[in-house]
């Protein structure tokens, strides 16, 4: 890719001051994603992926707030914009796809009325033209008859159709990066085979940049350039798809490969990570992984890792696998 990175994260803290203390949801990470590139961030729930895809957006709930690092999209820093100043980049160069269609969607407004309002709040055309617009979005996101279906209210479409239309309204001003939270995650397999296509098409067609958030690791090698794998707020490995499924140096990314049903022989137990993952709240010493990790040692439970890098592959781990001295399943007890 050539040029400046479109979004560029520096040891980014999302914190929410509670009364028993200070949860920081999101912890020293740094991200860079190019223009038309697609990354795959995963972990298990809480890790911190969607409150990353929020503070980008900065549409954090309260008390919840940015309290350290940097976000710069296109060059401009965007934790020191206000509220006005965000909301002309929202949906018009940044553009978010939520799991529920129904936080994108008003149960109450015609389709055609909402996607109309979308478009003509960062561009001045006439409704004629704001409504074809509508139409070629929902045809090409694969919605037949669109100029019937822009009259039909949300309740109307099927699940995966809805979800369609929020990805539609999410490409309706063309914006440079969409921020996807697990928008495929409530659908059956053949529906979201069809939309992961459809946003691989358009984000290739289009030179849309993508956060693809994600529990799902077989999700994310089917559609992402790189993948960025979340535990306890940091990023614990980042790298090519290809090179993090097949030669993971992180004991948490290994578990999670371990964990897909494909990886199992027929009548044999699915793996899964022993343990829970930690309470942010009162994050463990150390490496927050230490107490599910089976090769952990001293340290590991005393320090917490620095970022080591290999080339284009990075990731945070003291005794990293295929060093010599990492040993065992991640499904092992140490």
């Amino acid at each position: 890719m050539s040029g400046p990175p479109l979004l560029q994260i520096r040891n980014l803290e999302t914190s929410f001051p509670l009364p028993h203390g200070m949860l920081r949801a999101v912890n020293d990470v740094t991200i860079e994603l190019n223009r038309g590139e697609i990354l795959g961030l995963v972990g298990e729930s809480g890790s911190g992926k969607s409150i990353l895809g929020f503070s980008v957006m900065n549409q954090l709930v309260a008390p919840g707030r940015i309290t350290g690092g940097s976000i710069k999209f296109d060059g401009q820093e965007l934790t020191n914009l206000s509220q006005r100043q965000m909301r002309e980049l929202r949906g018009k160069r940044i553009a978010m796809i939520f799991q529920d269609p129904m936080m994108t969607l008003n149960p109450v407004l015609r389709i055609d009325v909402q996607m109309v309002e979308a478009i003509q709040a960062h561009a001045r055309v006439s409704h004629a033209e704001a409504l074809a617009r509508a139409r070629d979005a929902l045809a090409m996101v694969g919605i037949p008859s669109p100029e019937e279906r822009l009259r039909s209210y949300p309740h109307q479409f099927s699940g995966g159709m809805r979800q369609r239309v929020a990805i539609a309204i999410a490409l309706l001003n063309e914006p440079d990066l969409i921020i996807a939270d697990e928008p495929t995650t409530a659908l059956d397999v053949t529906i979201q085979a069809q939309i992961l296509s459809e946003i691989l098409r358009l984000s290739r067609e289009r030179n849309i940049a993508l956060i693809w958030i994600s529990h799902d690791l077989s999700v994310v090698s089917r559609l992402a350039d790189r993948v960025a794998v979340m535990y306890g707020g940091r990023i614990v490995e980042a790298g090519e798809v290809r090179e993090v499924i097949h030669a993971p140096r992180h004991p948490y990314t290994r578990g999670l490969i371990e964990s897909l049903p494909g990886g199992a022989k027929r009548g044999e137990r699915l793996r899964q990570i022993s343990g829970t993952p930690p309470n942010m709240l009162f994050p463990p010493p150390g490496c927050a992984f230490s107490p599910r990790c089976p090769l952990r040692q001293g340290l590991c439970s005393e320090i917490a890792p620095d970022v080591s890098n290999e080339d284009s592959h990075q990731f945070r781990c003291h005794y990293p696998l295929g060093t010599g001295i990492s040993k065992g399943s991640a499904h092992e007890p140490a």
